[in-house]
């Protein structure tokens, strides 16, 4: 798909940001000025709808596009992001209708939808291909960007992947905490969340923007000619994990990760790990 795309950088005042769930009054002046949520604003505008972008790193580098998991933006990554950055280009966005970026009918809440944004996105930043990375409900993007647009890829990245309507996620809390507990006994530094990874400028279209698992059927069969390499990679404290293993033996080229100590959102849990898994798989 060529999408119409154009580039511009700007803020947006009169947005009250929110997280979700469920405070949606979270006001931006409450941040202080190092919140990279308030300094992050450049948008590229694709089929009409402008979509929140951050592109950075050495432009010699290999580009890794990276899909951020439910109820965050793109600020989230900044656990990881120094350490994917001594390898990479990274490009970062908002899906639409979640963190700054804008969004326009309900029936464009859908996975197919995100990923011919995140190509209308690497056409105007002039990006031919990329290594696609999703996170939990991000790697539904990414499974689908590759669906529709395995020209422009380079590699795919599943992590903490399921791709049938939600499995059961209950047990996420109680898992996470005891691979946070096993982290702590081993020794292993803790990521300390900002709320601004979770702040929206809307809260009904993020809400809207996590329906679209129930707009599209399960991709996980159709996964299994493209032309480049798969990674997949879950924690062990994750409840996704047999689902990830079965999708990734479903994927002939396909290279299956079990991360320990690790809940759901695995890059909250052990970012370098995580990017050394997505650094060493791209340099294979």
């Amino acid at each position: 798909m060529n999408a119409s795309s154009s580039v511009e950088s700007q803020s947006n005042p009169s947005a009250t940001p929110g997280m979700m769930p469920p405070n949606p009054k979270c006001a931006a002046s409450t941040l202080t000025t190092a919140e990279p949520y308030e300094l992050a604003n450049d948008f590229v505008t694709v089929d009409g709808i402008d979509l929140h972008y951050a592109l950075d790193g050495n432009p010699s580098n290999p580009v890794l596009a990276l899909i951020n998991p439910a109820s965050h933006n793109l600020t989230c990554w900044e656990p990881v992001l120094e350490d994917l950055l001594e390898h990479f280009r990274v490009l970062r966005f908002d899906i639409r209708g979640t963190g700054k970026s804008g969004w326009g009918s309900e029936d464009a809440f859908t996975f197919s939808r995100y990923a011919d944004d995140l190509a209308g996105i690497m056409d105007v930043l002039n990006i031919d291909r990329a290594f696609v990375l999703g996170v939990a409900y991000g790697a539904r993007t990414a499974a689908r960007f590759a669906l529709r647009h395995p020209g422009r890829l380079t590699a795919l990245g599943l992590f903490d992947v399921a791709l049938t309507p939600p499995v059961e996620q209950t047990g996420q809390r109680a898992l996470g905490a005891e691979a946070r507990q096993m982290l702590e006994e081993a020794g292993e530094p803790a990521v300390t969340p900002r709320k601004s990874w979770r702040f929206y400028e809307n809260r009904d279209a993020a809400l809207l923007a996590h329906t679209a698992h129930e707009q599209e059927e399960d991709t996980s069969e159709m996964l299994g000619n493209l032309p480049v390499p798969v990674l997949v990679a879950c924690g062990r404290q994750d409840m996704n994990l047999a689902e990830a293993q079965r999708i990734a033996a479903s994927i002939p080229n396909c290279e299956c990760q079990i991360m320990e100590m690790t809940g759901h959102g695995s890059f909250f849990f052990r970012p370098r790990l995580f990017a050394s898994l997505a650094t060493e798989f791209q340099s294979a």
